[in-house]
């Protein structure tokens, strides 16, 4: 399973509400200049992620985005089912009645196990959790320049 460009960037998107969830309504182009993607590709972010109901739209001059959940509510699974589609990793996974192998098949059920797996782990690491990680990683583990 590669991840799209798509998710990339809307995991990255999401990330940024979570930086500055206290802030209100983040404006698109402030995420846009932060993350280094263009508002235009953004767009096919966000309307996914709307309709989900993981994000909401806030109109007006001090307007943009914020998340519709707390970061802990939120999983990198929620984004990912949305923007990706679903975790299956073989074709039979998703669509079972499409292989007429499956009952003599040996890796039928290695593939499922590892998509199990697969599919708890993103359930279980939240916004919350990454943001976390990556400020205690920060902290120590502090850039030295001196000579």
């Amino acid at each position: 399973m590669k991840m799209s460009t798509k998710g990339r960037y809307g995991i990255r998107f999401m990330l940024d509400l979570v930086e500055h969830y206290s802030q209100g309504p983040i404006p698109l182009k402030d995420v846009a200049e932060r993350q280094d993607i263009s508002e235009k590709y953004l767009w096919q972010v966000i309307n996914p992620l709307k309709a989900a109901g993981l994000i909401i739209p806030i109109r007006g001059a001090h307007g943009g985005y914020v998340l519709a959940r707390k970061p802990r509510e939120i999983s990198v699974r929620d984004i990912i089912i949305v923007l990706e589609g679903p975790l299956a990793l073989v074709e039979c996974m998703e669509k079972k009645s499409r292989c007429r192998r499956i009952p003599d098949c040996m890796a039928h059920d290695m593939w499922v196990e590892i998509g199990e797996k697969l599919d708890q782990t993103l359930r279980e690491i939240t916004l919350a959790d990454i943001v976390e990680r990556f400020h205690a990683r920060r902290l120590s583990d502090p850039v030295n320049y001196s000579i």
